[in-house]
């Protein structure tokens, strides 16, 4: 039974629990018919097919159809949107229905001459462009090979997801992440900061490290170390959970954590992370 399931997961491209599904499906479906057209061989009687079942194969059809690969299955390689088949679309994350959407614009004279023509398509997600953008094979910008100068670097505290979205290779998802993770930690200090962003891609990166800045003067917003709640404290990337834990129990005892040199101490500290915490912290 196993090895049906590995098969259908291979063919199909399914985790293990959607193979199980479509199995069982399929099983019931085969009965159903022979049920519908050869009651006599099974029963005595009549007996037609629950409506359900069928419901059920359609809707399993039609996920089928217009699902996206995961990451895991998907296989990423260069290729050029104006030539490229629906099999190897399809093996790049697109699900069958977007693939085709592309295909028949193409066929209709459409042509793609920078990378985010393919965003066009309706069905591509953000999501599925934000994986794929750096394997297209185009410009990504069709004014960069005519000269044209880089628009005025901006302030990465201060910019908008609207902002973040004009630098290559960052769409919705990606500055959305941008915006949610300098809230949480309070702004950027470093430029370096935004290689803990979950997702961004290295060239991504560094196309923001080019197009942004942060101002010298700029003061992050610092956590109460002696006064915020569990919750506060826990919320921030460099505080785990156990050393937001033991900061209370400290407080408890203690009434306050007079310096970094006493937090430092600490079982729970996590060394590499100890020299970005001390300058998000307050200690009076």
């Amino acid at each position: 039974m196993d090895k049906i399931y590995q098969l259908i997961k291979n063919v199909l491209k399914l985790s293990h629990n959607e193979a199980r599904g479509f199995f069982s499906l399929l099983i019931a479906s085969v009965i159903a018919l022979v049920l519908l057209f050869f009651p006599e061989i099974i029963i005595h009687q009549n007996r037609t097919v629950d409506p359900s079942d069928v419901k059920q194969l359609d809707s399993l059809v039609t996920i089928l159809e217009n699902r996206e690969l995961s990451d895991e299955h998907r296989t990423l390689f260069l290729f050029d949107p104006n030539s490229i088949s629906v099999d190897s679309l399809i093996l790049l994350g697109f699900s069958k229905n977007v693939a085709e959407r592309l295909i028949n614009y193409r066929s209709k004279g459409g042509r793609f001459y920078i990378k985010r023509d393919v965003r066009k398509i309706y069905g591509v997600t953000d999501q599925l462009m934000d994986g794929i953008y750096t394997f297209i094979n185009l410009p990504d910008s069709a004014f960069r090979d005519l000269g044209k100068k880089p628009e005025q670097k901006f302030d990465l505290n201060y910019a908008s997801a609207d902002q973040l979205k004009k630098v290559d290779m960052i769409g919705n998802v990606l500055a959305a992440r941008i915006v949610k993770y300098r809230d949480v930690l309070g702004g950027f200090v470093s430029k370096n900061q935004l290689g803990e962003v979950y997702g961004l891609p290295d060239t991504a990166l560094g196309n923001l490290k080019s197009a942004t800045f942060i101002s010298s003067g700029f003061k992050p917003r610092l956590l109460k170390i002696n006064r915020d709640s569990l919750e506060a404290l826990r919320n921030h990337p460099y505080i785990s959970d156990k050393l937001a834990e033991d900061i209370l129990r400290f407080r408890e005892i203690n009434s306050t954590i007079e310096s970094e040199k006493v937090l430092a101490n600490f079982i729970s500290i996590d060394k590499s992370k100890f020299e970005k915490l001390i300058l998000y912290l307050d200690f009076q």
